[in-house]
Protein backbone atom coordinates (compact mmCIF):
# COMPACT_ATOMS: atom_id res chain seq x y z
CA UNK A 1 0.00 0.00 0.00
CA UNK A 2 1.05 3.46 -0.87
CA UNK A 3 0.63 6.13 1.30
CA UNK A 4 1.79 10.19 0.73
CA UNK A 5 4.65 11.86 2.44
CA UNK A 6 2.13 13.88 4.78
CA UNK A 7 0.49 10.81 5.85
CA UNK A 8 4.37 9.02 6.56
CA UNK A 9 5.44 11.65 8.53
CA UNK A 10 2.15 11.73 10.82
CA UNK A 11 2.51 8.38 11.20
CA UNK A 12 5.88 9.59 12.62
CA UNK A 13 4.33 12.18 14.58
CA UNK A 14 5.76 14.89 12.91
CA UNK A 15 2.98 17.17 12.16
CA UNK A 16 2.66 19.22 8.71
CA UNK A 17 4.55 22.45 10.05
CA UNK A 18 7.54 20.17 10.93
CA UNK A 19 7.61 18.99 6.96
CA UNK A 20 7.83 22.83 5.60
CA UNK A 21 10.00 23.82 8.29
CA UNK A 22 12.50 20.84 8.26
CA UNK A 23 11.79 20.43 11.97
CA UNK A 24 12.19 16.79 13.67
CA UNK A 25 11.95 14.97 16.83
CA UNK A 26 15.12 13.22 17.65
CA UNK A 27 17.07 11.58 14.36
CA UNK A 28 14.17 10.98 12.54
CA UNK A 29 14.94 12.76 8.63
CA UNK A 30 12.61 15.51 7.17
CA UNK A 31 13.30 16.44 4.18
CA UNK A 32 13.80 20.94 3.93
CA UNK A 33 15.41 23.40 1.50
CA UNK A 34 18.54 23.74 3.92
CA UNK A 35 21.82 23.94 2.44
CA UNK A 36 25.22 23.17 3.88
CA UNK A 37 26.71 26.35 5.18
CA UNK A 38 30.22 27.39 3.81
CA UNK A 39 33.40 25.09 5.00
CA UNK A 40 30.80 22.20 6.16
CA UNK A 41 31.59 18.76 4.74
CA UNK A 42 28.85 16.78 5.87
CA UNK A 43 25.94 15.24 3.83
CA UNK A 44 24.37 17.60 1.29
CA UNK A 45 21.00 15.66 1.53
CA UNK A 46 20.98 15.94 4.92
CA UNK A 47 21.81 19.26 6.00
CA UNK A 48 20.22 19.15 9.25
CA UNK A 49 22.97 16.86 10.69
CA UNK A 50 25.72 17.51 8.14
CA UNK A 51 26.03 21.58 8.84
CA UNK A 52 27.61 20.23 12.04
CA UNK A 53 30.36 18.65 10.13
CA UNK A 54 33.86 20.67 9.61
CA UNK A 55 37.69 19.67 9.51
CA UNK A 56 39.27 20.82 12.24
CA UNK A 57 43.20 20.03 13.14
CA UNK A 58 44.30 16.84 15.07
CA UNK A 59 43.76 18.10 18.87
CA UNK A 60 46.51 15.80 20.55
CA UNK A 61 49.55 13.79 18.01
CA UNK A 62 50.53 10.12 19.50
CA UNK A 63 53.51 8.91 20.29
CA UNK A 64 55.58 6.32 19.55
CA UNK A 65 53.75 3.03 20.22
CA UNK A 66 54.84 0.63 22.79
CA UNK A 67 56.97 -2.59 21.31
CA UNK A 68 57.61 -6.72 22.09
CA UNK A 69 61.58 -6.75 23.22
CA UNK A 70 62.35 -10.29 23.98
CA UNK A 71 59.02 -10.99 24.96
CA UNK A 72 58.09 -8.48 27.00
CA UNK A 73 55.86 -5.89 26.11
CA UNK A 74 58.03 -2.10 26.45
CA UNK A 75 56.94 1.57 26.62
CA UNK A 76 59.33 3.72 25.05
CA UNK A 77 60.21 7.43 26.55
CA UNK A 78 57.59 10.07 25.36
CA UNK A 79 56.67 13.53 26.11
CA UNK A 80 53.85 14.33 27.61
CA UNK A 81 51.80 17.24 26.75
CA UNK A 82 51.19 19.65 29.63
CA UNK A 83 47.24 20.39 29.45
CA UNK A 84 46.66 22.78 32.53
CA UNK A 85 48.47 24.15 35.75
CA UNK A 86 46.68 25.14 39.14
CA UNK A 87 47.30 25.36 42.70
CA UNK A 88 45.27 21.93 43.50
CA UNK A 89 44.43 19.46 41.49
CA UNK A 90 42.16 16.97 42.88
CA UNK A 91 41.28 13.32 40.96
CA UNK A 92 37.95 11.76 41.32
CA UNK A 93 34.96 13.34 41.25
CA UNK A 94 33.02 11.58 44.16
CA UNK A 95 31.79 12.75 47.01
CA UNK A 96 35.00 12.86 48.43
CA UNK A 97 36.57 14.40 45.64
CA UNK A 98 33.27 17.11 44.99
CA UNK A 99 34.24 18.34 48.13
CA UNK A 100 37.75 18.66 48.06
CA UNK A 101 37.36 20.77 45.03
CA UNK A 102 34.99 22.88 46.60
CA UNK A 103 36.40 23.20 49.92
CA UNK A 104 39.98 24.22 48.22
CA UNK A 105 38.25 27.04 45.67
CA UNK A 106 36.33 28.37 49.57
CA UNK A 107 40.10 28.76 50.89
CA UNK A 108 41.36 30.62 48.26
CA UNK A 109 43.19 27.91 45.57
CA UNK A 110 42.61 27.76 41.83
CA UNK A 111 41.27 24.08 41.64
CA UNK A 112 41.28 21.52 38.74
CA UNK A 113 38.81 18.57 39.02
CA UNK A 114 39.55 15.63 37.15
CA UNK A 115 36.84 12.47 36.92
CA UNK A 116 36.87 9.43 34.68
CA UNK A 117 32.92 10.05 34.19
CA UNK A 118 30.84 12.59 33.03
CA UNK A 119 29.11 13.79 35.92
CA UNK A 120 29.92 14.08 39.43
CA UNK A 121 29.06 12.56 42.75
CA UNK A 122 30.61 8.92 42.26
CA UNK A 123 29.08 6.14 44.04
CA UNK A 124 26.68 8.20 45.41
CA UNK A 125 25.06 8.85 41.92
CA UNK A 126 26.52 7.01 39.24
CA UNK A 127 26.56 3.74 41.39
CA UNK A 128 23.14 5.22 42.40
CA UNK A 129 24.16 4.49 46.57
CA UNK A 130 21.39 7.40 47.14
CA UNK A 131 21.18 7.55 50.84
CA UNK A 132 23.16 9.68 52.74
CA UNK A 133 24.40 7.69 55.35
CA UNK A 134 26.16 9.06 58.87
CA UNK A 135 25.50 12.27 59.22
CA UNK A 136 24.39 12.57 63.09
CA UNK A 137 25.93 12.15 66.38
CA UNK A 138 23.55 10.89 68.90
CA UNK A 139 23.20 12.61 72.27
CA UNK A 140 22.97 11.21 75.91
CA UNK A 141 19.13 12.08 76.16
CA UNK A 142 18.86 10.66 72.72
CA UNK A 143 18.62 13.06 70.32
CA UNK A 144 20.87 13.71 67.36
CA UNK A 145 23.11 16.59 66.55
CA UNK A 146 24.50 16.82 62.58
CA UNK A 147 27.90 17.10 62.43
CA UNK A 148 28.44 16.68 58.90
CA UNK A 149 28.08 20.48 57.65
CA UNK A 150 30.54 22.38 56.07
CA UNK A 151 30.17 21.40 51.84
CA UNK A 152 28.31 18.34 53.07
CA UNK A 153 25.39 20.54 54.89
CA UNK A 154 25.55 23.07 51.98
CA UNK A 155 24.71 20.48 49.81
CA UNK A 156 21.81 18.67 51.33
CA UNK A 157 20.18 21.90 52.32
CA UNK A 158 19.93 22.64 48.75
CA UNK A 159 18.90 19.19 47.92
CA UNK A 160 15.98 19.71 50.18
CA UNK A 161 15.26 22.93 48.53
CA UNK A 162 14.66 20.76 45.32
CA UNK A 163 11.65 19.29 46.73
CA UNK A 164 10.12 16.23 48.49
CA UNK A 165 10.44 14.77 45.22
CA UNK A 166 13.59 14.81 44.71
CA UNK A 167 15.08 14.41 48.51
CA UNK A 168 13.27 12.96 51.50
CA UNK A 169 13.25 15.22 54.38
CA UNK A 170 15.64 14.01 57.53
CA UNK A 171 13.81 13.22 60.38
CA UNK A 172 15.12 12.01 63.61
CA UNK A 173 13.39 8.49 62.57
CA UNK A 174 16.16 8.24 59.68
CA UNK A 175 18.90 9.67 61.91
CA UNK A 176 19.01 12.54 59.71
CA UNK A 177 20.09 10.62 56.50
CA UNK A 178 17.52 11.44 53.68
CA UNK A 179 17.54 9.49 49.83
CA UNK A 180 18.68 12.41 46.81
CA UNK A 181 17.58 11.88 43.23
CA UNK A 182 20.60 10.83 41.46
CA UNK A 183 19.90 13.33 38.39
CA UNK A 184 19.08 16.05 41.02
CA UNK A 185 22.96 15.63 42.79
CA UNK A 186 24.79 15.93 39.70
CA UNK A 187 22.36 18.67 38.64
CA UNK A 188 23.49 20.56 42.15
CA UNK A 189 27.13 19.46 42.42
CA UNK A 190 27.45 20.74 39.06
CA UNK A 191 25.98 24.17 39.62
CA UNK A 192 28.16 23.98 43.26
CA UNK A 193 31.56 23.41 40.79
CA UNK A 194 30.67 26.06 38.54
CA UNK A 195 30.10 29.10 41.61
CA UNK A 196 33.34 28.19 42.54
CA UNK A 197 34.99 28.70 39.17
CA UNK A 198 36.49 25.54 39.19
CA UNK A 199 38.36 24.05 36.24
CA UNK A 200 36.19 20.90 35.80
CA UNK A 201 37.47 18.19 33.83
CA UNK A 202 34.94 15.16 32.30
CA UNK A 203 36.36 12.09 30.82
CA UNK A 204 39.75 12.06 32.00
CA UNK A 205 41.41 9.11 34.27
CA UNK A 206 44.08 10.27 36.27
CA UNK A 207 46.67 7.21 35.66
CA UNK A 208 49.98 8.35 36.75
CA UNK A 209 51.60 11.29 39.14
CA UNK A 210 54.84 13.59 38.12
CA UNK A 211 57.23 12.55 41.00
CA UNK A 212 60.70 14.24 41.55
CA UNK A 213 62.16 12.17 44.76
CA UNK A 214 59.30 11.71 47.51
CA UNK A 215 56.95 14.91 46.05
CA UNK A 216 54.48 14.91 43.75
CA UNK A 217 54.46 17.94 41.06
CA UNK A 218 51.00 16.77 39.26
CA UNK A 219 49.44 14.19 37.87
CA UNK A 220 49.09 12.70 34.38
CA UNK A 221 45.63 11.84 32.83
CA UNK A 222 43.98 9.70 29.84
CA UNK A 223 41.07 11.14 27.64
CA UNK A 224 40.42 10.30 23.87
CA UNK A 225 43.26 13.14 23.95
CA UNK A 226 45.48 10.82 24.27
CA UNK A 227 48.06 11.43 27.74
CA UNK A 228 48.06 14.71 29.44
CA UNK A 229 49.60 16.27 32.47
CA UNK A 230 48.17 18.52 35.11
CA UNK A 231 51.05 20.29 37.06
CA UNK A 232 49.95 21.44 40.66
CA UNK A 233 51.15 22.41 43.73
CA UNK A 234 49.16 19.82 45.85
CA UNK A 235 47.34 16.71 44.74
CA UNK A 236 44.36 15.31 46.15
CA UNK A 237 43.70 11.43 45.69
CA UNK A 238 39.91 10.89 45.70
CA UNK A 239 39.93 8.20 43.19
CA UNK A 240 38.08 5.82 45.81
CA UNK A 241 40.82 2.70 44.95
CA UNK A 242 43.93 5.13 45.51
CA UNK A 243 44.77 5.17 41.84
CA UNK A 244 47.08 8.13 42.80
CA UNK A 245 49.01 7.47 45.70
CA UNK A 246 49.53 3.83 43.87
CA UNK A 247 50.86 5.36 41.30
CA UNK A 248 53.52 7.56 43.60
CA UNK A 249 54.20 4.47 45.54
CA UNK A 250 52.52 5.01 48.79
CA UNK A 251 52.31 1.91 51.10
CA UNK A 252 49.05 0.36 51.57
CA UNK A 253 46.52 -2.44 52.42
CA UNK A 254 44.60 -3.73 49.37
CA UNK A 255 41.36 -5.87 50.93
CA UNK A 256 38.31 -8.02 49.75
CA UNK A 257 35.03 -5.84 50.32
CA UNK A 258 31.48 -6.33 48.84
CA UNK A 259 30.88 -5.30 45.27
CA UNK A 260 27.15 -3.97 44.53
CA UNK A 261 25.10 -3.11 42.10
CA UNK A 262 22.47 -0.59 42.19
CA UNK A 263 19.17 -0.59 40.09
CA UNK A 264 16.33 1.88 40.18
CA UNK A 265 12.71 0.26 40.00
CA UNK A 266 9.78 2.36 38.95
CA UNK A 267 5.94 2.09 39.13
CA UNK A 268 6.29 0.87 43.02
CA UNK A 269 3.04 3.23 43.39
CA UNK A 270 1.33 1.19 41.03
CA UNK A 271 1.81 -1.99 42.88
CA UNK A 272 -1.73 -3.44 44.23
CA UNK A 273 -0.77 -6.40 45.65
CA UNK A 274 -0.64 -5.96 50.02
CA UNK A 275 1.37 -8.63 50.74
CA UNK A 276 4.46 -10.86 48.84
CA UNK A 277 2.85 -14.31 47.31
CA UNK A 278 2.96 -17.64 49.78
CA UNK A 279 2.73 -20.73 48.88
CA UNK A 280 -0.05 -23.62 50.53
CA UNK A 281 1.84 -23.69 53.87
CA UNK A 282 2.57 -19.80 53.95
CA UNK A 283 5.69 -19.36 53.57
CA UNK A 284 6.82 -16.06 51.34
CA UNK A 285 7.99 -17.49 47.85
CA UNK A 286 11.56 -16.84 46.60
CA UNK A 287 11.85 -13.63 44.87
CA UNK A 288 12.33 -9.58 45.36
CA UNK A 289 8.77 -8.82 46.51
CA UNK A 290 9.04 -4.89 47.09
CA UNK A 291 6.09 -3.54 48.31
CA UNK A 292 6.50 0.13 48.05
CA UNK A 293 9.33 2.90 46.87
CA UNK A 294 11.83 4.23 49.17
CA UNK A 295 12.71 7.69 47.41
CA UNK A 296 11.27 11.25 47.32
CA UNK A 297 9.38 9.98 44.16
CA UNK A 298 6.94 7.25 45.47
CA UNK A 299 6.82 5.80 41.62
CA UNK A 300 10.70 4.97 42.82
CA UNK A 301 13.34 2.27 44.79
CA UNK A 302 16.54 1.84 44.81
CA UNK A 303 17.57 -1.22 45.45
CA UNK A 304 20.05 -4.49 44.89
CA UNK A 305 19.68 -7.82 44.39
CA UNK A 306 22.56 -9.57 46.85
CA UNK A 307 25.77 -8.41 46.63
CA UNK A 308 28.72 -10.75 45.92
CA UNK A 309 32.27 -9.80 47.73
CA UNK A 310 35.70 -10.43 45.60
CA UNK A 311 38.78 -8.14 44.74
CA UNK A 312 36.96 -4.65 43.19
CA UNK A 313 40.85 -4.16 41.34
CA UNK A 314 40.24 -7.05 39.30
CA UNK A 315 38.60 -6.21 35.83
CA UNK A 316 37.81 -10.00 35.36
CA UNK A 317 36.02 -10.19 38.57
CA UNK A 318 34.31 -6.63 38.04
CA UNK A 319 32.88 -7.75 34.17
CA UNK A 320 31.44 -11.16 36.05
CA UNK A 321 30.02 -8.62 38.46
CA UNK A 322 28.65 -6.51 36.01
CA UNK A 323 26.89 -9.08 33.81
CA UNK A 324 25.67 -11.11 37.04
CA UNK A 325 23.84 -8.32 38.71
CA UNK A 326 22.44 -7.33 35.06
CA UNK A 327 20.84 -10.80 34.93
CA UNK A 328 19.63 -10.85 37.88
CA UNK A 329 17.67 -7.92 38.46
CA UNK A 330 16.44 -7.81 34.81
CA UNK A 331 14.91 -11.51 35.73
CA UNK A 332 13.85 -10.30 38.92
CA UNK A 333 11.60 -7.74 37.82
CA UNK A 334 10.54 -9.84 34.88
CA UNK A 335 9.57 -12.41 37.57
CA UNK A 336 7.53 -9.72 39.76
CA UNK A 337 5.86 -8.11 36.35
CA UNK A 338 4.28 -11.91 35.88
CA UNK A 339 3.11 -11.84 39.53
CA UNK A 340 -0.98 -10.09 39.82
CA UNK A 341 -0.19 -6.62 41.48
CA UNK A 342 3.32 -6.15 40.37
CA UNK A 343 2.74 -6.03 36.43
CA UNK A 344 3.71 -2.58 35.90
CA UNK A 345 6.90 -2.51 37.76
CA UNK A 346 9.92 -1.64 35.38
CA UNK A 347 13.56 -0.97 35.37
CA UNK A 348 14.23 2.61 35.20
CA UNK A 349 18.10 2.22 34.95
CA UNK A 350 21.13 0.50 36.28
CA UNK A 351 23.81 2.27 37.69
CA UNK A 352 26.35 3.06 35.44
CA UNK A 353 29.26 2.87 38.00
CA UNK A 354 29.56 -0.72 39.83
CA UNK A 355 29.96 -0.58 43.66
CA UNK A 356 33.50 -2.06 45.22
CA UNK A 357 32.90 -0.78 48.53
CA UNK A 358 36.49 -0.86 49.08
CA UNK A 359 39.67 -2.00 48.03
CA UNK A 360 43.05 -0.08 48.41
CA UNK A 361 43.83 1.30 52.60
CA UNK A 362 45.96 3.93 52.79
CA UNK A 363 49.00 3.83 55.15
CA UNK A 364 48.74 6.88 56.58
CA UNK A 365 50.32 9.25 59.30
CA UNK A 366 47.41 7.68 61.67
CA UNK A 367 45.43 4.82 61.51
CA UNK A 368 42.18 4.71 63.55
CA UNK A 369 40.37 0.79 64.06
CA UNK A 370 38.05 0.41 66.55
CA UNK A 371 39.90 -0.11 69.48
CA UNK A 372 40.94 3.51 69.46
CA UNK A 373 37.32 4.56 69.47
CA UNK A 374 36.02 2.14 71.94
CA UNK A 375 38.89 3.53 74.03
CA UNK A 376 37.33 7.24 73.62
CA UNK A 377 40.22 8.10 71.80
CA UNK A 378 40.36 11.86 71.10
CA UNK A 379 42.77 13.10 68.31
CA UNK A 380 43.71 17.08 68.41
CA UNK A 381 43.94 17.54 65.26
CA UNK A 382 40.84 16.39 64.24
CA UNK A 383 39.10 17.85 61.15
CA UNK A 384 35.51 16.41 61.14
CA UNK A 385 33.20 13.94 62.58
CA UNK A 386 31.77 10.57 60.77
CA UNK A 387 28.04 10.45 61.96
CA UNK A 388 26.49 6.83 63.14
CA UNK A 389 26.33 4.51 61.19
CA UNK A 390 24.40 1.84 62.19
CA UNK A 391 26.14 -0.40 64.72
CA UNK A 392 28.89 2.50 65.69
CA UNK A 393 28.77 5.08 67.53
CA UNK A 394 29.88 8.35 65.81
CA UNK A 395 33.49 9.49 65.74
CA UNK A 396 36.28 12.05 64.61
CA UNK A 397 39.04 11.29 62.01
CA UNK A 398 42.07 13.08 62.11
CA UNK A 399 43.94 15.14 59.94
CA UNK A 400 47.01 12.46 59.93
CA UNK A 401 44.55 10.29 58.08
CA UNK A 402 44.54 11.98 55.25
CA UNK A 403 48.75 12.00 54.78
CA UNK A 404 49.90 8.64 53.20
CA UNK A 405 53.48 7.95 55.44
CA UNK A 406 56.83 9.07 52.88
CA UNK A 407 54.87 11.10 50.13
CA UNK A 408 54.93 14.32 49.74
CA UNK A 409 52.32 17.07 48.21
CA UNK A 410 50.01 14.59 48.16
CA UNK A 411 46.60 13.84 50.19
CA UNK A 412 44.09 11.01 50.30
CA UNK A 413 40.17 10.96 51.39
CA UNK A 414 37.05 8.87 50.62
CA UNK A 415 36.60 5.35 51.08
CA UNK A 416 40.57 4.78 50.52
CA UNK A 417 42.04 5.84 53.80
CA UNK A 418 41.82 4.07 57.31
CA UNK A 419 41.73 0.47 58.50
CA UNK A 420 39.22 -2.64 57.26
CA UNK A 421 37.57 -2.63 60.66
CA UNK A 422 36.22 0.98 60.27
CA UNK A 423 36.10 0.95 56.42
CA UNK A 424 32.22 0.55 56.57
CA UNK A 425 32.27 4.01 58.11
CA UNK A 426 34.88 6.48 56.36
CA UNK A 427 33.51 4.60 53.02
CA UNK A 428 29.65 6.13 53.40
CA UNK A 429 28.59 9.19 51.62
CA UNK A 430 28.54 11.55 54.28
CA UNK A 431 32.20 10.53 55.66
CA UNK A 432 33.39 10.88 52.30
CA UNK A 433 32.20 14.72 52.11
CA UNK A 434 33.88 14.96 55.42
CA UNK A 435 37.28 14.10 54.34
CA UNK A 436 37.24 15.56 51.16
CA UNK A 437 36.16 19.26 52.74
CA UNK A 438 39.24 18.37 55.22
CA UNK A 439 41.88 17.17 52.39
CA UNK A 440 40.59 20.03 50.14
CA UNK A 441 40.91 22.76 52.49
CA UNK A 442 44.29 21.60 53.35
CA UNK A 443 45.54 21.16 49.93
CA UNK A 444 44.79 24.52 49.66
CA UNK A 445 46.31 26.13 52.37
CA UNK A 446 49.55 24.17 51.74
CA UNK A 447 49.40 25.52 47.83
CA UNK A 448 48.86 29.04 48.88
CA UNK A 449 51.83 29.27 51.87
CA UNK A 450 54.26 26.79 49.51
CA UNK A 451 54.48 24.36 52.23
CA UNK A 452 53.96 20.59 52.07
CA UNK A 453 50.16 19.15 53.57
CA UNK A 454 52.46 17.56 56.50
CA UNK A 455 54.25 21.01 57.26
CA UNK A 456 50.81 23.23 57.78
CA UNK A 457 49.76 24.03 60.87
CA UNK A 458 46.67 22.18 62.06
CA UNK A 459 45.10 25.02 64.55
CA UNK A 460 45.21 27.32 60.95
CA UNK A 461 43.71 24.06 59.15
CA UNK A 462 40.94 23.88 62.09
CA UNK A 463 40.16 27.24 62.07
CA UNK A 464 39.86 27.57 58.50
CA UNK A 465 37.19 24.47 58.15
CA UNK A 466 35.16 26.06 61.41
CA UNK A 467 34.87 29.00 59.57
CA UNK A 468 33.34 26.96 56.23
CA UNK A 469 30.68 25.15 58.95
CA UNK A 470 32.69 22.49 59.56
CA UNK A 471 31.52 20.99 62.84
CA UNK A 472 34.67 20.18 65.10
Amino acid sequence: MQISKRDFLKRLGIGSAAAITGAAFGDEYVASNEKLPPGAIGDPMNPRFGKWIYPIDHTVEDGPSSFMKGGKVMMPGREVPIFHETDVVVVGGGCAGFAAAVAAAKTGAKVALVEKDGSLGGLFTNGMVLIVLATARKEAGGDFTVVTRGVCGEFMDRALNLGSAFCTKPTKDNLMQPTVDPEGAKYLMDRMVEEQKIDMFFHAWGIDVIQEGNKIRGIVFMSKQGMQAILAKTVVDCTGDGDIYFAAGAQYRQITHGIGFVSRWANLDRITAKRPPRDKDGNVLPGYWIMKGNEGNPSTCWTGVPNHHGDGLDIRNLTREEIYHRKETWEAVQKLRKTPGWEEVFIANTCSQIGPRVTRLLKSECIVDRAMIANKWDPEDAVGWFGVDGPHAAWKVPYRSLLPVGVENLLSAGRCIGAPDTCDTFRLIAPCFVTGEAAGTAAALAALSGKSPRDIDVKTLQKTLVKNGVYL
